[in-house]
């Protein structure tokens, strides 16, 4: 078995990042910045998990205010950021190379499937996070084809997508979960010092809407910037590992 070369993935996904800048920059800004910066501006950041038993329920009780307010909004959002998200793909992956208007509207048509594959992929993604946060980090790697693949045969179903990433990175299991590492932090990593001066400024004289706005948009772009270069990344490993189909 081949070894997977990681040095050259993050080179092919910064060399379609500085080739492709000016398209990346319009898809992206309207279809995954956009939403990001409404979620920042808009929506409230969930209630932190507890860290006592004794806390549990009023966490239960905050988290379902949480909902009752925010459940729409992010629901509504996070359907925009997977049609963004499927449209880069669709860029990239269709032999066709379609416009990008043709991407937006193939992106549409698979946006169902997205949206399924989605709810799929995270449910086995969150278990793993939430029992030893590696196993989650584990399937994110193993599942990082999953998207491409449904997004490069449109005619193939969710679950082949999702058996499918799992049965192409068969014996790469460690580095992709490496991978997937910088694919999950990099733009919290990003975003963190916004947020970092927000929460420290919050209350303070110079906590007022203008700067509130500029450390959102700064967060909101941060993480952005880590969703596009997650989707180069899949594109890259997408075009190594699909060699041999």
């Amino acid at each position: 078995m081949a070894r997977l070369d990681v040095v050259a993935v993050l080179r092919d996904a910064w060399t379609m990042a500085k080739r492709d800048r000016d398209v990346l920059i319009g898809v992206c800004g309207l279809l995954l910045l956009v939403p990001q910066i409404a979620m920042a501006m808009f929506v409230a950041r969930p209630p932190a998990m507890p860290t006592t038993s004794e806390e549990t329920a009023a966490w239960i009780a905050s988290v379902e205010a949480w909902s009752q307010l925010y459940s729409l909004p992010v629901i509504a959002l996070s359907i925009v950021l997977l049609l963004g998200s499927a449209t880069v793909l669709v860029l990239y992956l269709d032999r066709e190379r379609p416009t990008t208007q043709s991407a937006l509207m193939q992106a549409l048509a698979l946006l169902p499937r997205v949206i399924l594959l989605s709810l799929l992929t995270s449910i086995p993604i969150s278990l793993g996070t939430l029992l030893l946060f590696l196993p989650g980090l584990y399937l994110q790697g193993r599942l990082l084809l999953a998207l491409p693949l449904l997004v490069a045969k449109p005619g193939q179903g969710v679950i082949a997508a999702f058996t499918q990433s799992f049965r192409l990175t068969r014996g790469h299991g460690l580095v992709l979960m490496g991978i997937a590492c910088v694919t999950v932090l990099m733009g919290d990593l990003l975003a963190l010092p916004f947020r970092s001066i927000g929460a420290a400024l919050a209350g303070a004289p110079l906590a007022n809407p203008v700067v509130a706005a500029i450390l959102q948009i700064g967060a909101a772009t941060g993480v952005t910037i880590g969703m596009v270069a997650t989707l180069l990344i899949q594109v890259a490993l997408y075009r190594r590992f699909s060699k041999g189909m």
